[in-house]
């Protein structure tokens, strides 16, 4: 794919519920436009993802480089490195289910009848055929029309080849940390697994943090898809981790001063 950027950047009112992988990719490269602009912005620049940030960061490190800007020199993937999204929906399924199995009580009882392998493998089945039914609409109605569903989004990262891409794109240096404790994404970040993914990377370096979650905090606790919003906005008042933070800015005085 070639890429030529939109002059503006604009969104359009419902561009949430309308929006593709690919728009998401052209926002960030202009972003990158914009930064290759500035006069206190070096030209060494680093681009970070978290999550599906992550997952596509491949693609906006090719789209930066065939949009005429120079190559990006450094990529930081956070929760989300090696992932893709149709795999990232299939462990938080198999994390659902292992959490209804372990609940005790009436209240475990209760779940296991609705909330079931089956059953959840149907909503999917049946929620995908409507993102690709053959009129490829952008947005799907759901529940009587109330809820919204990107459907071009979801399609557009079923087709992604991310682990293609990654091998193929990722020609600068990179930096991958997932924590043990992120129950959205799989780790990926064992150096020896890495190295294999990022064949062409001018240099790789992986961590997984032992008490880590998605949402780049530390927890004691063993995180669990059902109290996932609460749990990442109780979360979202402490700071980021620590170490993480070390590790990025240890990497990134290590690959400035290669």
């Amino acid at each position: 794919m070639s890429w030529s950027l939109s002059p503006t950047f604009e969104s359009t009112q419902d561009f949430f519920h309308k929006a593709g992988l690919y728009d998401l990719v052209n926002d960030v490269v202009g972003a990158v436009q914009f930064a290759s602009n500035h006069p206190r912005i070096d030209r060494k620049r680093v681009v970070m993802g978290h999550s599906e940030g992550a997952i596509i960061l491949p693609e906006i490190c090719r789209a930066v480089t065939e949009s005429g800007l120079d190559p990006i020199f450094g990529a930081i993937f956070l929760a989300g490195f090696g992932e893709d999204l149709m795999g990232a929906m299939d462990l938080q399924r198999e994390n659902i289910l292992r959490e209804v199995q372990e609940k005790t009580g009436l209240t475990g009882f209760l779940m296991r009848q609705f909330v079931t392998k089956e059953r959840l493998e149907k909503q999917n089945k049946d929620f995908m055929a409507k993102v690709n039914s053959d009129d490829r609409p952008d947005v799907i109605s759901m529940y009587l029309g109330l809820v919204k569903q990107p459907a071009r989004w979801f399609r557009e990262h079923q087709e992604y080849e991310a682990r293609v891409s990654l091998s193929d794109n990722m020609k600068c240096h990179v930096l991958a940390v997932t924590g043990k404790k992120d129950v959205q994404v799989r780790s990926f970040c064992q150096q020896e697994l890495a190295v294999t993914l990022v064949p062409n990377a001018k240099s790789i370096e992986a961590h997984e943090l032992q008490n880590l979650t998605h949402a780049l905090r530390s927890t004691e606790d063993d995180p669990m898809m059902f109290s996932i919003k609460r749990d990442y906005i109780k979360m979202g008042k402490s700071p980021l981790d620590k170490d993480l933070l070390k590790i990025i800015d240890d990497w990134c005085d290590r690959i400035f001063q290669s």
